[in-house]
């Protein structure tokens, strides 16, 4: 049975069809810098996820006549898009907790909108614009480094991570008081201001650098309100997490800036990875 699909397969379209599949998967490898190897890696690890060892295993299944050439290029841009997805959740997360670090320690306090706008902001449009440079200078595509839109695209959202992971959520205002619904609502309304801010920068950021998005004020209020939301439920889920979990509750403590650091960069981690997982379930666009 093998060997007659194997047969048919010698057509000059099959050919050409694996012929394109293969270099739209090399492309797909080229791309790949520290970041998105190393997230690859563990999925080859764990065997979980869609690795370049199932995208591999599904150009085998079309040459063999297994699936159709439009079912093996899906599976290849799914495996783009969520190593596109990883690599920018990487980056954020490493970008977030880069900004409270410094903003913390500038500021005293917790850090409040003035603080995160001035120190977090700043901080996050530098580390971001770093980090995915460095990505791109180990991935496979000559002259990708200094490109100079995705830097500006990188700067303006790390400036927006950067601001909105080191400004303080409020959620220890309500673990001190002793009460979870003030947890909750603080946590919500910091999780939807800093995702009105993250849709709205998003989307006038693809209008003023692609050449082909215009300006849509429907679309514009939409991201906004749709990244509001996803960030706002986070932030409430993260509010009662983070309550549940302390130790401290309806107490009087004073945190060094290390522990302070700490407590902030998991909430910051978790409002990332779980926001990233509500839109890819809800798909909606970051």
């Amino acid at each position: 049975m093998v060997e007659a699909i194997t047969q048919n397969f010698n057509s000059g379209a099959d050919k050409a069809g694996l012929s394109a599949l293969n270099a739209k998967f090399a492309s797909v490898q080229a791309k790949q810098g520290i970041i998105g190897n190393a997230w690859n890696g563990v999925k080859e690890l764990f065997n979980s996820g869609i690795s370049e060892s199932d995208c591999k295993s599904m150009l085998d299944k079309y040459k063999l006549g297994l699936i159709s050439f439009d079912e093996a290029v899906e599976y290849i841009e799914k495996f783009d898009k969520k190593q596109d997805n990883m690599t920018d959740l990487g980056a954020n997360i490493a970008t977030g907790i880069g900004a409270i670090a410094v903003a913390t320690c500038l500021a005293s306090g917790p850090v409040g909108w003035a603080a995160a706008l001035l120190i977090g902001a700043p901080v996050g449009a530098v580390l971001k614009t770093g980090i995915k440079l460095i990505d791109r200078f180990t991935n496979k595509i000559k002259g990708d480094e200094f490109d100079a839109k995705q830097m500006t695209k990188d700067a303006i959202s790390g400036a927006v991570t950067g601001a909105t992971s080191a400004v303080a959520s409020g959620v220890g205002v309500g673990i001190k008081a002793g009460k979870l619904s003030l947890a909750v609502r603080n946590g919500a309304v910091c999780g939807a201001e800093c995702g009105a801010m993250a849709g709205s920068a998003s989307y006038m950021t693809d209008v003023m650098l692609d050449d082909d998005k215009y300006f849509n004020f429907e679309e514009l209020a939409m991201r906004t309100a749709s990244s509001a939301f996803v960030s706002g439920t986070v932030g409430g889920i993260v509010g009662v997490g983070m309550y549940g979990l302390s130790n401290n509750v309806g107490k009087e403590v004073s945190k060094s800036v290390k522990e302070t650091i700490i407590d902030d960069s998991l909430s910051s981690t978790s409002r990332k990875i779980l926001g990233r997982t509500e839109r890819s379930v809800m798909s909606i666009k970051a």
